[in-house]
């Protein structure tokens, strides 16, 4: 908050600022309806992704991350997708491929505390070899299709794309030549399909196995043959890790969370990869 000034005055500037900061971006004004209501507890707000790094394109989404209070599941509206945590969670992020996306490529355009821009320049770099081994681990998940599909393809998709931009991003890293677009990874590795693959927004919101296949055998080339699963099913991992919470358990939730809207399960506390 702004010490001395009113609440509704303190939001309206604060969406004053975000609208004039997103327009500088490129943003056209039009698309700017349909940026979402931020919560009463927001302390802090940057862009990242493509529209911070300068390299979006006519239908690219903008990626907010907004600094709260109380912990929240993203939001979506139009080409908006806003991520909140708690200066807690985000602390999860020093030395994750994630943290150091934000320190690289990130916009601050609302901190008026200065709380937001501390915690972003502590991220780091990531460990791209440990980075690697836990996907590894994760890969599990994949192994049980039988059991999985077609129930929880949406959200085998979505996290294969995850692991898979994760992986070359961090191949990327460990080149010494750091990249974190999807249109320049698809011309690096001269694989043009990757443009599609990885979009983290996908018309009409369409899951295909085909697409699943294809993920899983570029992150196979990747992180060598997949571990097999130690439970048989993705609701088995569940129940099994239910004592033993780590990125198997926070995975599974993931995948789950996709499909199992009113289910028990909530979005996972801390920043994976």
């Amino acid at each position: 908050m702004l010490a001395g000034v009113p609440r509704r005055r303190v939001f309206d500037v604060m969406r004053d600022v975000v609208r004039e900061s997103l327009e500088r971006l490129g943003v056209q004004p039009v698309l700017l309806a349909d940026l979402p209501e931020l919560p009463a507890d927001t302390q802090g707000l940057l862009v990242y992704g493509s529209q911070a790094r300068g390299d979006a394109v006519a239908d690219s989404d903008v990626d907010l991350l907004a600094l709260v209070e109380i912990p929240r599941p993203s939001t979506h509206a139009g080409i908006f997708n806003v991520s909140y945590y708690t200066k807690e969670q985000l602390g999860t992020g020093i030395g994750t491929l994630f943290g150091s996306h934000l320190k690289r490529d990130s916009r601050i355009i609302w901190d008026p505390g200065e709380i937001l821009g501390p915690v972003v320049a502590a991220m780091g770099d990531v460990d791209t070899t440990r980075l690697l081994r836990r996907a590894r681990e994760m890969s599990q998940l994949f192994t049980t299709p039988e059991h999985d599909l077609p129930k929880y393809l949406p959200g085998l998709l979505r996290q294969a794309r995850y692991l898979l931009r994760s992986c070359l991003y961090a191949e990327t890293i460990a080149r010494g030549e750091p990249c974190f677009s999807v249109r320049e990874l698809a011309i690096r590795y001269g694989d043009p399909s990757l443009t599609r693959l990885l979009a983290s927004r996908h018309e009409g919101g369409h899951a295909s196995e085909e697409d699943l296949s294809q993920c899983l055998t570029r992150l196979e080339h990747i992180l060598g043959p997949f571990r097999v699963s130690r439970h048989g099913s993705l609701e088995a991992t569940i129940v099994n890790q239910w004592e033993h919470p780590g990125d198997l358990l926070s995975m599974a939730f993931l995948v789950l969370g996709v499909t199992g809207q009113g289910s028990d399960y909530a979005e996972v506390e801390k920043i994976l990869l």
